[in-house]
This record gives structure tokens, sequence and C-alpha cells, in this order.
């Protein structure tokens, strides 16, 4: 299954314990790449099929697909 990044926002009632709810997110399948405790969030990775469960986790306020962007070469005829 293709894996996709996620963007985990935290709940304010868990922000103070941001660590442990990195841990039960890659205890669910999260591949944890960033923790920004500041603002709140965690960045990872997951299979696509598994996503839902990380919603089932205690402190999770939202769960946010990362969008990807792609333009057209320097050099490429205008469309």
């Amino acid at each position: 299954m293709p894996k996709i990044k996620v963007s985990i926002s935290v709940d304010d009632a868990h922000v103070d314990r941001i660590s442990e709810v990195a841990q039960d997110l890659q205890s669910a399948g999260l591949e944890v790449e960033q923790v920004l405790p500041t603002v709140g969030m965690i960045s990872g990775s997951i299979d696509s099929t598994q996503v839902n469960r990380l919603s089932q986790i205690e402190g999770v306020q939202y769960i946010e697909p990362e969008q990807s962007y792609q333009i057209a070469p320097p050099d490429s005829d205008i469309q």
C-alpha cells in the first residue's frame, strides 16, 4: 500500500504531552518525521489504509493529508 504524508494537530489539552501523543501515533503505524511542540503539530507518513486509525488516538484533533503541487519547468510552453 502507498504511504502518504500527514500533518496532525494536537488538541490544546495534550500539547504539553505531545511526545506521548507522538509515541502513541507511532505505535498506531505513523512514521513520525517531526514533532513541533510550540505549535502542537506532528508530521509523518503512514500507509494510506491506516490513516483512520490515527484519529482514535487521544490528543489528536485533526489529521490533514499533505498536498503536493507540481509546476511546469521554466523552459516549458505556457499553457
